[in-house]
């Protein structure tokens, strides 16, 4: 318990360290010297009243300041990256996106790594734009294998910050309603439903990665569900968005305009329809459940 304790009160300094690091406050003439100072300040009374709350038994305040101060160095570091490079201009295509990776140089998987595990985590990064520039730098075999490590990491993530963190984070980043919805569904169903929510596009998987850590799903199931069906959404993706499968030229030319008028309407009657049809697989799901109870 004691190096529990430790551990904990490490990390609660060792972030505003970090964050005084990367501001780099050496630089007076700096026009964002004031914004980094009031950063930095904000991170070392954060863990300051941490380390109080956490000795005053107040465990959820101080989890709070603490979590706080983890999304304060996000915004940093995703603000700094917006600032530099331009990052509104970087992801706004494909080409674009792909010229900055290949700035970065012998580094450029792990950026690419990186990029894909922080938009997991609800950071607004359009995740085709990303995957199909892996596809373009890396070919698709090797692009759905970077794209889908900084997927599951992001999910593995997303669950332990639920898990430790609890419901007040998950449901300040997924929002009440959507947070104590689809953890009932989860501890009602279990697997079966993030199987197939992770299958289909109806759910929004990158959220429940998040919630199923409020939930009582262990973590090896978690794992299990995860590296079996998030990478199959990246393979499809690498594969015939890169127009390795249906070329986009020749008789892809033909194909492609029906496809799209398909992905259309599904798109539209999917989202028209949503709550029905999540209502016709938790229903189908349960039947399975219950048929398997009564085979045993």
């Amino acid at each position: 318990m004691l190096r529990k304790k430790w551990i904990y009160y490490f990390l609660l300094l060792i972030l505003p360290l970090i964050l005084l690091f990367c501001c780099n406050l050496t630089n007076l003439n700096d026009d964002y010297f004031v914004f980094k100072i009031l950063i930095v300040l904000t991170s070392f009374l954060f863990s300051f009243l941490s380390i109080i709350f956490h000795n005053l038994k107040k465990i959820s305040l101080s989890r709070l300041l603490f979590v706080l101060n983890i999304i304060l160095l996000i915004i940093y570091f995703v603000w700094h990256m917006f600032n530099k490079y331009n990052m509104l201009h970087i992801f706004s295509s494909i080409s674009s996106f792909k010229e900055f990776i290949l700035s970065t140089k012998e580094k450029g998987m792990l950026v690419y790594i990186f990029i894909q595990f922080i938009q997991v985590l609800s950071v607004p990064i359009p995740s085709m734009i990303i995957t199909l520039t892996g596809v373009a730098i890396y070919g698709p075999l090797l692009g759905s294998l970077l794209c889908t490590t900084g997927v599951l990491l992001g999910s593995y993530c997303s669950f332990f910050i639920g898990k430790i963190f609890g419901f007040k984070i998950v449901s300040w980043v997924a929002g009440h309603d959507m947070a104590v919805k689809y953890a009932n569904i989860i501890n009602d169903r279990g697997k079966f439903f993030l199987i197939i929510a992770f299958l289909l596009p109806l759910f929004p998987d990158d959220i429940l990665c998040l919630i199923a850590g409020i939930t009582t799903m262990k973590f090896k199931h978690f794992f299990w569900i995860a590296l079996i069906t998030r990478p199959i959404g990246v393979v499809c993706m690498s594969f015939f968005g890169g127009g390795y499968i249906i070329p986009f030229t020749g008789w892809g030319l033909f194909v492609w305009p029906l496809i799209l008028i398909v992905v259309v309407f599904l798109v539209y009657y999917s989202t028209k329809y949503q709550p029905q049809m999540e209502k016709w697989i938790l229903n189908k799901i349960n039947k399975i459940k219950i048929k398997k109870k009564n085979e045993k």
